[in-house]
């Protein structure tokens, strides 16, 4: 299932020459074909007060559990902080050459698809990483509160806000706040 975590990437810019090589998906589908598509490391994202029900059984030191809402306030209970993101910075930043990613929240399609393209915005310019998301998971509405951190945290001044709004694939977006 290699063909699922298609490299985006030449592993430029990585400590260990990591190719961006992800996939996002949904809760529900990392439960049911999780063990099939043989991710080799799993950011899971859900909320602080939710219960875990993604893959089961898999080794948790290739796991990072990222809890926070898929909110747009800042002030919201449970709402994704700087810190969240530098915890995602960390974990991706171990990840070895040969790494699959798959990178799952509730629905697959806002924070886990906010945090595809901030990962992948640490190596590619902001445009073509929004380009790069929205070719390859279509039908995602990146979360704009995730975005802005991402944002921020990479020092881009607004250029991965606009990427995260250039390349809408369905009704789905939603406007940056």
């Amino acid at each position: 299932m290699s063909e699922l975590f298609a490299s985006l990437t030449d592993g430029t810019g990585h400590p260990n020459r990591w190719p961006c090589a992800m996939l996002v998906c949904s809760q529900t589908e990392a439960r049911r074909t999780g063990l099939e598509w043989a991710p080799s490391h799993i950011i899971s994202i859900y909320g602080p007060e939710s219960r875990y029900l993604g893959l089961p059984d898999f080794d948790q030191t290739k796991q990072l559990h990222a809890r926070f809402e898929d909110v747009a306030d800042p002030a919201a209970t449970g709402a994704p902080t700087r810190a969240h993101i530098d915890e995602i910075m960390t974990f991706v930043d171990g990840l070895p050459k040969d790494a699959r990613l798959m990178i799952h929240c509730l629905q697959g399609s806002t924070r886990g698809a906010a945090t595809a393209l901030g990962i992948l915005s640490r190596y590619l310019p902001a445009d073509k990483a929004g380009q790069a998301i929205f070719k390859t998971f279509p039908n995602v509405a990146p979360s704009p509160l995730v975005i802005a951190l991402w944002d921020k945290a990479l020092g881009l001044d607004g250029k991965l806000i606009k990427a995260g709004r250039k390349f809408p694939t369905s009704g789905l977006r939603r406007a940056v706040a």
